[in-house]
């Protein structure tokens, strides 16, 4: 568990504030947490490994095997390469939809789809998060991240005490602070509000408030395709 967080908290740059560069989903070279994973892999140096991708039923649709880097790193490269969804420009609004459970069993599962709507939408736009969370939150004391004011002050909570799920949480105010995002789910409203989210009963109840006719996106398997420039 230690070895977890201790990677986890290299995505974080605390001498600039916000999340470290060259950290993020698609990104191998020059990703401190991909470097030092491998680094620690090193250090057992398998004599080989097997990686697999699988579909959203999680069947296996490609196998890569062989030496651990190298059979890692092209599963890593083709899974880019069939998942990468090239956008001409960002949009106002985007629609983003887990794909259902268990995709979106909870909040912090859930999380992954928002991540992925927020490359395609524009700053100060609106995302609508389509997220049953049957499970709740994830973890029963995740709320404790929202008792900061803003993303800034949670960033200075976890120099002190980090906790991966402290970062989730981070990641997820520093989009509620850029976006607006609607939260059609089973989540109490309160709940919702506390996670500085805006709560809609239905996908028409949002797209009502948001109103006006914007380019939009719909993502119906938010966490399975990487929206690219």
């Amino acid at each position: 568990a230690r070895t977890v967080e201790a990677t986890h908290l290299l995505a974080l740059d605390f001498e600039t504030g916000g999340r470290r560069v060259g950290v993020g989903p698609g990104l191998l070279e020059g990703n401190a947490v991909h470097e030092e994973c491998e680094r620690i892999a090193g250090i057992i140096d398998p004599r080989f490994g097997i990686n697999t991708v699988v579909d959203e039923r999680g069947r296996a649709v490609r196998v890569f095997a062989g030496h651990w880097r190298a059979a890692h790193r092209e599963g890593c490269r083709q899974y880019v390469a069939d998942h990468a969804v090239k956008i001409g420009e960002k949009r106002p609004v985007v629609i983003v939809s887990c794909g259902g459970f268990p995709y979106d069993i909870n909040l912090i599962q859930a999380h992954k789809a928002l991540d992925m709507a927020a490359l395609a939408c524009e700053d100060g736009g609106a995302i609508v998060l389509l997220a049953e969370c049957r499970d709740g939150l994830g973890r029963p004391d995740f709320l404790k991240w929202f008792d900061e004011k803003n993303s800034g002050a949670l960033e200075q909570r976890l120099r002190n005490a980090y906790e991966v799920n402290g970062q989730t949480a981070w990641s997820l105010l520093i989009k509620t602070e850029r976006y607006r995002v609607y939260l059609v789910s089973e989540l109490p409203d309160e709940d919702v509000c506390r996670l500085r989210m805006i709560p809609a009963r239905s996908l028409n109840e949002a797209l009502k408030e948001i109103g006006g006719n914007c380019a939009a996106y719909v993502m119906p398997h938010g966490a399975r395709f990487l929206p690219t420039l």
